[in-house]
């Protein structure tokens, strides 16, 4: 007996390299169709794709992906269009000020498969994806917004899905180490004085690949983290409950994990978040890869030790973060449904 566990299609600008997937998460059956929307394509220009599907064999108790045709279509010449932007078309992407004219750049990962670089507005502000390779199948690990200044992720975006990342109980593999698509001057080291480096992906929501979990250790995902009744305490909480009410199946959990900066504090130089966020939207697909709900929290913690606190007490909206940030969150989501979702403030799960 089988089960469809994820399908979805590769693509890219040549039919040897189809190093990008829009996967849609879905344990729909091997018969339904569906389609896949990509954004951010470049005007007149031809795209190769293949659709694909994982199935697993539950007398193997293993998974098989099965492929596709390739085939091709070009997109209609039209002034004004930006250029191909690879992985920033994501539900939970915020909106980026990328600069205009100017393309990615990318580079083989310390661990991993590749990553891919886009400079914003700011010239001391990247976008940065970072990517693996799981049986064969190029997989995003996350995408942040890392600032040179403040040494430190602003932003992180990424997903949590039963079936796409897998718990396969590796443990913390890594040791933190230089993200290798950035300036050494943009990362900063330390940790002490009651702080502790603070995971935005979280060491064990990336239990897949040892390559995975290894870029949870690049300097780009951490800041400075209060230890004592924060770190290792609702933090931690909020961390483990995500990873257990992870969906399969058809729905997904999209998640942005941010920091603020409302204050003057340093440590060895280096600025000191003054809050901590973390922006959670769980939204549902039918067999056509459609999205037909979604729903909506967000939770803020002040740097500090929080003893006894419950997460559920930092509970606010999506829209109030976005008032304090300035960043307009889940941009690609319907906006019939992130409006609604991110007027919420009650548990996802």
């Amino acid at each position: 007996m089988t089960d469809v566990r994820d399908y979805g299609i590769r693509w890219g600008t040549s039919s040897s390299s189809l190093t990008n997937e829009s996967g849609l998460n879905s344990s729909a059956k091997s018969s339904d169709s569906f389609s896949v929307n990509l954004s951010s394509l470049e005007a007149g220009r031809t795209y190769w794709y293949q659709a694909y599907v994982v199935v697993y064999d539950a007398a193997t108790q293993s998974t098989k992906t099965y492929f596709g045709e390739v085939k091709s279509f070009t997109t209609s010449s039209s002034e004004g269009q930006f250029d191909y932007r690879p992985y920033l078309s994501n539900y939970e992407m915020p909106a980026i000020p990328l600069q205009s004219g100017t393309k990615y750049s990318s580079g083989n990962e310390t661990f991993g498969y590749k990553w891919y670089s886009h400079q914003t507005t700011n010239s001391m502000q990247r976008v940065v994806t970072h990517t693996y390779k799981d049986g064969g199948k190029v997989i995003r690990n996350y995408t942040t917004l890392v600032d040179g200044n403040k040494q430190a992720p602003l932003w992180t975006a990424f997903v949590m899905h039963k079936d796409m990342y897998p718990d396969n109980d590796l443990g913390r593999t890594g040791n933190w180490k230089e993200d290798p698509a950035l300036p050494s001057s943009w990362q900063q080291e330390s940790s002490g004085s009651g702080f502790s480096r603070g995971h935005f992906v979280a060491s064990n929501y990336r239990q897949a690949t040892t390559e995975a979990n290894k870029q949870t250790f690049y300097n780009t995902n951490q800041a400075l983290q209060y230890q004592n009744g924060f770190n290792d305490g609702v933090w931690n909480t909020l961390e483990n409950a995500v990873v257990s009410n992870a969906p399969k199946g058809r729905d997904t959990l999209y998640v942005v994990v941010g920091v603020l900066y409302e204050g003057s504090k340093t440590l060895d130089g280096v600025p000191i978040p003054s809050h901590f966020y973390k922006l959670l939207m769980k939204c549902s697909f039918n067999t056509s890869g459609t999205m037909t709900a979604a729903k909506g929290v967000a939770y803020l913690f002040t740097n500090e030790s929080h003893t006894g606190a419950s997460y559920s007490s930092f509970a606010t909206t999506i829209d109030a973060i976005e008032q304090r940030t300035g960043y307009d969150f889940f941009v690609n989501v319907p906006k019939d449904l992130q409006d609604a979702a991110e007027k919420q403030s009650a548990a996802v799960w």
